[in-house]
């Protein structure tokens, strides 16, 4: 029996219409891939093309890559390594608190948990996906926030800190996810199959599961990075809004989403500050591609390496 083709089984018509369905599925295939790519290419074109002229002189002690943020002074400072190295900070603290927690709850959820706790753990999952990230960033400041103000001996309980645990919180679920599917599509013969020979489960979770899942828990790192790099709002109610530089999870801070969209609404069409931002969301789309490079060259040295 011939497989079916993925454009098969989503569209039915097709596959009724016998030897014609795979060219016509094919050219539909080709034309939104192509679609997709051109709209892609024109939008990096167009940061790139308004990032131009505040990268001229980025390396420049005053330039948006080294100097600080100051677009009201005479003349005008654009420099926002104060927002790359938040992001950078936040980022990490979230992801290291999400990803082993995340793999925890998966593992739990798909091989020791009863049926009937795995039923009530995936729609909670599914639930804490679908909070709006503003309702993140308003428990953060209504509960963490102020509890740092009253305990942290801090004049304020704005801080990377809080940002980066509300932000853990709101990638947890998508790292869960993701990772739990992984877990659920190693195939029963290979854990049925060690078992048979008498090694332990954690034996069997540590070098069969654990294993044959690695390309899915990339890919939920991966998402759960994406999620933690591009949020907007929970950041920018929590982390401070600060232009100076952060050297402590303690101090206040300004990720390169929430520079964008407070500087962004008073820029000028052309304008020094306008370039900047476009530099800015530059370089977070630099950072994302370049962080999402390293775990994938990561997760194919383990793979080599495992086999």
């Amino acid at each position: 029996m011939t497989a079916l083709w993925p454009h098969a089984v989503f569209f039915p018509a097709l596959r009724l219409r016998g030897r014609f369905s795979d060219p016509a599925a094919r050219l539909v295939s080709h034309a939104a891939l192509a679609l997709v790519i051109l709209i892609l290419a024109a939008l990096l074109l167009q940061i790139l093309y308004e990032a131009l002229p505040a990268l001229g002189s980025a390396f420049n002690p005053g330039g948006v890559l080294r100097g600080d943020w100051a677009p009201t002074a005479d003349p005008p400072r654009l420099g926002f390594m104060h927002a790359v190295v938040s992001t950078a900070m936040v980022t990490a603290l979230a992801l290291a608190l999400a990803v082993p927690t995340g793999f925890g709850i998966a593992l739990f959820a798909t091989e020791i948990a009863p049926p009937w706790l795995r039923k009530v753990l995936q729609p909670c999952l599914e639930l804490l996906a679908g909070i709006p990230s503003v309702v993140y960033g308003f428990f953060g400041y209504v509960t963490l926030v102020a509890w740092f103000e009253r305990h942290g001996l801090m004049a304020t309980g704005e801080s990377l800190l809080v940002a980066g645990l509300i932000l853990a919180v709101m990638v947890l679920p998508f790292i869960a996810g993701v990772s739990a599917e992984s877990f659920a599509a190693v195939p029963p013969l290979l854990k049925e199959s060690a078992h048979a020979t008498g090694v332990t489960r954690l034996h069997v979770l540590r070098r069969i599961v654990v294993p044959v899942a690695l390309p899915g828990l990339f890919a939920a790192v991966a998402l759960g990075l994406g999620r933690a790099v591009g949020e907007t709002l929970a950041v920018l109610l929590l982390a401070g809004n600060s232009t100076a530089l952060p050297t402590s999870y303690l101090d206040r801070g300004q990720p390169l989403t929430a520079l964008i969209a407070t500087e962004l609404p008073e820029a000028g069409l052309g304008s020094g500050k306008y370039h900047a931002l476009y530099a800015a969301g530059l370089v977070l789309i630099l950072l994302t591609v370049a962080i999402n490079v390293a775990v994938w060259r990561l997760k194919v040295r383990l793979l080599r390496h495992a086999s």
